[in-house]
């Protein structure tokens, strides 16, 4: 039962609640012009954060790619590939943690593309760009992170990163140019399930055949039995956020030629 009232905790819950109790004395009040433009953005916020939308949109984006990252995966063909590349996106620098690090949800890219590294399934591990530190143009937070990979030796093969990349585009173009210098052809791709479509289109584009593997699964084998609630969930905005990212991403990429 608890569990049940969970959502009343959160802001967006608190928020719902009192703007439902004002409908009610809106209406009680006999206001209801003022009971009408109040209930539309409540009964909005009841549609999208009560009812699994979120969770179904965003499983069907990801269902395609899973179990791409099992050895069983038959699109695995390459005894060895030359590269994985972990996108960035899942880390950020945090000057009072331990490993002067922090991960998010998408953190798992790195972990898996090391694991891919340590099972010998990859030679050298490539980690995605990403801003430039506050005050160092030079320093980016996939560097920190190389640094932690490489001083505790959670990899056998050579670790590098893409340096500054402001995003996905940013990113195929630096790996374009270090791939063609390497001379790599078999490449692994790990980033999060939402955003592997888009990427998979991005580094196609400049001419990088990749071999596609998920990470960061927000629905699809983690919360697929998810139901109507009574009360918005303040995680189902969160993973409509990162769906509606994708999607209106894909339109902009698209309308700016890039995949």
């Amino acid at each position: 039962m608890p569990q049940f009232f969970t959502p009343l905790a959160e802001p967006l819950g608190a928020l719902w609640c009192l703007m439902v109790l004002a409908v009610v004395w809106l209406s009680w009040r006999r206001r209801w012009h003022s009971a009408f433009w109040l209930g539309l953005p409540a009964i909005l916020l009841f549609f999208l954060g009560s009812t699994p939308l979120a969770e179904q949109l965003a499983g069907r984006e990801e269902r395609p790619w899973a179990g791409s990252s099992q050895p069983g995966n038959s699109k695995l063909k390459i005894l060895k590939y030359d590269a994985v590349v972990a996108l960035g996106g899942g880390e950020r620098v945090s000057q009072y943690d331990l490993l002067g690090f922090a991960m998010s949800d998408g953190g798992s890219r790195v972990l898996t593309a090391i694991q891919f590294v340590r099972s010998g399934r990859a030679r050298i591990l490539v980690l995605g760009g990403s801003w430039p530190l506050a005050g160092n143009h030079n320093g980016v937070s996939m560097g920190v992170v190389q640094d932690w990979v490489q001083d505790w030796r959670l990899v056998g093969g050579a670790v590098t990163n893409l340096g500054v990349c402001i995003n996905t585009h940013d990113e195929a173009i630096a790996f374009r140019k270090l791939a063609h210098s390497q001379g790599w052809t078999n490449v692994l791709l790990v980033t999060s399930a939402l955003h592997l479509r888009r990427a998979v289109a991005v580094f196609k584009h400049q001419g990088i055949e990749v071999t596609p593997v998920a990470a960061d699964f927000q629905v699809s084998g983690v919360s697929e039995g998810s139901t109507f609630s009574p009360f918005p969930r303040q995680g189902r905005f969160f993973l409509l956020a990162l769906y509606l990212h994708e999607k209106i991403g894909w339109w902009v990429y698209r309308a700016r030629g890039w995949v």
